[in-house]
């Protein structure tokens, strides 16, 4: 009898010990990153400045400015340019010209595709608009520079007055 309950002491240390190896072979262990949420737009460093040609009865451009937008949010970001006023002279807010906001997408990076809404768009002082405003929208994560030009809009050089005229670009971006 002894020796039975030695044997079967046995098996049971021998199981014990072959269950306590196996179950040392497989472990798991997880890891997780948490990814903050990201939405912004960076507008150019410099504010802009040209001289009119007063012998021209062009519009004036002034040169493309790179925005860079960026949204890492699941369904993308809509991103919106915005005039506050039409050109607006600085000493006799009474003069105005119109301005013009033309919008692209320069070079896109990440799975987002992104897409020009409303492209061109102008205010009309002369009819109350004082807001040109142009959008661009993406499907995913992703950033996007975008080329914003604007164009200071003009008929007859005589019929402008002399100083200087401003209006002020906001771009704003939400989550889709």
């Amino acid at each position: 009898m002894k020796k039975f309950a030695w044997s079967l002491m046995g098996v049971g240390a021998f199981l014990v010990a072959a269950q306590v190896a196996q179950s040392a072979l497989t472990d798991n262990q997880k890891f997780t990153v948490t990814v903050a949420k990201n939405v912004s737009i960076t507008a150019p460093v410099a504010d802009q400045s040209v001289a009119m040609d007063p012998n021209s009865n062009s519009n004036v451009s002034f040169p493309a400015q790179v925005w860079n937008v960026k949204g890492n949010t699941l369904n993308g970001v809509s991103v919106t340019f915005s005039t506050d006023q039409a050109f607006t002279n600085t000493t006799d807010n009474t003069y105005k010209r119109d301005a013009q906001l033309s919008l692209a997408t320069a070079s896109s990076v990440g799975p987002a595709a992104w897409t020009i809404g409303t492209g061109t768009d102008a205010t009309n002082y002369a009819g109350g608009d004082g807001v040109a405003t142009v959008t661009a929208s993406s499907n995913k994560p992703g950033q996007a520079n975008f080329n914003l030009t604007v164009d200071f809009l003009t008929v007859d050089a005589s019929e402008v007055a002399e100083g200087s005229y401003e209006t002020t670009v906001t771009g704003t971006v939400t989550e889709n």
